[in-house]
């Protein structure tokens, strides 16, 4: 069954609608731009590009606001956003980086920024948003579709589906797969809202089945259960409210799809194991997979955290800092595999760690309330066209909402940007529900307004080019220190480093860098001094611990050394380079029977898997067979 909508009368169409060039930048270009020099090519590009395409737009359309008065009538749903917003820029205050808070601060007025050019736009003109949007969606369609062929078909000729070779190749132009399929998901719902738009429906079949594709060969477990959430949602409520729709659903869709659900809980039982794809499909071992233990360590250990920052939380961006503080003894990649975790991979639990138990109760009642309102606006019977929008809308946030309880999309310039769409769609659909609310006026304000936000995003743009260079940087840095160049690392480090950017994308300060190319030069005071900077940006890195505690046994400051490397090991007990840290510590001291006792925890990796585990179990044995000799011949 299609949804028709009414075509407007085209006399009414204006020539040059002045939001079609902006919506293009944003949503098009600002979903696949990026900077193959950047550590992160897809990150803060997109966040500068979209927070300059925003200052042009807000500069550009300000002259149509000032002859919208409804434009500036300002109802719940607007002000409970920029609440929102007001809480992030507060956090900032207690957060242990300023640098890191203020950039994801920052990325809630692009979430406002792209949820205010929506609104204005629907306000302007609801006919002319769709069919603009509706083509944007068609091209970005198009463009992502055919990367992702492209890149899983040379996947897949050489390894078939398996997962992980199809993570490695298979990221269209948005950093991994995960946040491929993530993507994808979002554009088969956009193809579903805009499905009235489709003037060819063979095409909007084909489409809406090829991304469908693109979701099952590309194993994303929280897609999975995304698109079944908003699949389950659609189908419900078109069941409840269009009676019509009945028929069709129980006498085809609930047939077909209880037949495929047996056959596939058939399949899985036959050959739910040794395949990737039927490992990943099955329900059945996605609580033990390797991914979800490890999520579940995280997720324990942020709560731990959680407990001493109940209030406030540790600031914006600043978790990936913090969370080594708990100490990440039982991770094993973590711990054996020197894996740092900069994210939580659940966006209400870090917003709670960040932001505080204030920060969570604001983001959860941010998405209840478009999506309470989406409901009362449905049980007000709205017409069929609209009644179609808001369900799929809801289904959209539904999706979102899943994902984020597993994934990132927080983080992600993009998705902000297609959060910020479904809100501002839902709450112009819902406007009779808010407008029943207190709204508050801001006409004669209209330019302070417009003023401040542009102000703020020339602020995120600043943010942007900055960090920008540093990532340029720091990637010279990466390939100097690949190349044993010392003194180029230490320069690009002091180059990549400034106001917005002190950190690498695993949260080591660049100082760190400094202290290592210093280190490698035998200039020892110097690689001390880089690494107490560091240390005083991240104190519970335990990488910078050990590296400093390392050059302060170069500077024969072995108390001090001793210290540090006790840190080290509170943070990650299975740390063998420190154990023999500290032993060499206590033998230089003299101190022979402690060096013993921390020789004697030395560790090796059980049934060691790879050569690489191998090699690490040799060079443990040999550093503690040399020490012990020294030892032993002290003794004598």
């Amino acid at each position: 069954m299609t949804v028709k909508r009414k075509q407007s009368n085209k006399s009414n169409v204006e020539p040059a609608w002045p939001y079609g060039l902006w919506l293009w930048l944003a949503f098009f270009a600002g979903s696949l731009f990026f900077i193959p020099q950047c550590l992160d090519r897809y990150l803060v590009p997109r966040f500068f590009l979209l927070s300059v395409l925003l200052i042009g737009a807000v500069w550009s359309l300000r002259k149509y606001w000032k002859d919208q008065p409804t434009a500036w009538q300002l109802h719940g749903f607007d002000v409970l956003l920029l609440v929102w917003y007001g809480w992030n820029i507060t956090s900032v205050f207690w957060a242990y980086s300023w640098s890191e808070g203020i950039f994801y601060a920052q990325k809630v007025l692009l979430l406002f920024g792209m949820y205010w050019l929506v609104r204005q736009g629907l306000l302007h003109s609801e006919a002319l948003f769709r069919k603009t949007m509706a083509l944007i969606t068609q091209a970005l369609t198009l463009v992502v579709s055919v990367l992702l062929l492209i890149q899983l078909g040379l996947a897949i000729s050489e390894y078939g589906l398996d997962n992980q070779r199809l993570y490695d190749y298979a990221d269209g132009v948005f950093g991994n797969k995960g946040l491929a399929t993530d993507f994808v998901f979002f554009l088969l719902i956009l193809n579903v809202l805009f499905q009235p738009e489709f003037k060819n429906k063979r095409l909007y079949w084909g489409t809406t089945g090829l991304l469908a594709l693109f979701i099952l060969v590309l194993q994303t477990r929280t897609v999975y259960l995304a698109t079944a959430a908003a699949g389950l949602f659609y189908l419900l409520s078109r069941v409840i409210l269009e009676p019509s729709f009945r028929p069709v659903f129980l006498k085809k869709i609930l047939p077909v799809g209880v037949v495929a659900v047996v056959a596939l809980a058939g399949l899985l039982a036959w050959k739910g194991q040794g395949t990737s794809l039927a490992e990943r499909l099955n329900p059945a071992n996605y609580l033990e997979s390797a991914s979800a233990l490890e999520r579940r360590f995280v997720w324990y250990k942020t709560d731990e955290l959680n407990k001493n920052h109940f209030w406030l939380g540790v600031g914006n961006g600043n978790w990936k800092l913090l969370f080594p503080s708990q100490s990440i003894e039982g991770g094993y990649r973590l711990q054996e595999k020197n894996i740092v975790m900069t994210r939580v991979h659940n966006d209400y639990l870090e917003v709670r760690s960040e932001m505080g138990i204030v920060g969570a109760i604001l983001f959860i009642l941010l998405f209840g309330a478009a999506f309470g309102a989406g409901l009362l606006a449905l049980r007000e019977g709205p017409p069929p066209v609209v009644r179609h929008d808001l369900v799929v809308l809801m289904a959209g946030l539904l999706g979102y909402c899943v994902i984020q309880y597993f994934d990132f999309p927080r983080e992600r310039i993009e998705m902000q940007a297609l959060l910020g769409f479904l809100f501002a769609y839902l709450a112009f659909h819902s406007r009779s529900v808010w407008t029943r609310g207190p709204e508050f006026s801001l006409v004669k304000q209209q330019m302070v307004f417009a003023g401040l936000l542009i102000a703020g995003l020339v602020l995120n743009s600043w943010i942007g080019w900055e960090r920008i260079q540093g990532e340029i940087h720091t990637v010279k840095i990466l390939q100097a220190q690949s190349k044993g160049n010392y003194p180029v690392m230490q320069r690009e480090a002091a180059a990549a480093s400034n106001m917005f950017y002190k950190y690498n994308d695993v949260a080591l300060p660049l100082q760190w860098y400094e202290g290592i190319a210093f280190y490698q030069m035998n200039n020892i005071p110097k690689a001390v001094a880089a690494f107490e900077e560091a240390y005083r940006l991240n104190p519970w890195a335990f990488q910078v611990i050990n590296n400093y505690g390392s050059s302060l046994v170069r500077a024969q400051q072995y108390t001090e050394a001793i210290a540090l490397f006790e840190k080290a090991l509170e943070i990650n007990p299975r740390y063998e380079e420190g154990k023999f840290n500290m032993a060499f510590c206590w033998y230089a001291l003299g101190k022979f029977d402690q060096a013993r006792e921390w020789l004697n925890r030395l560790d090796t990796i059980p049934n060691p898997q790879t050569e690489q585990e191998r090699q690490k179990n040799q060079a443990v044995l040999q550093q503690k067979a040399g020490l012990e000799t020294a030892i032993s011949k002290q003794q004598k």
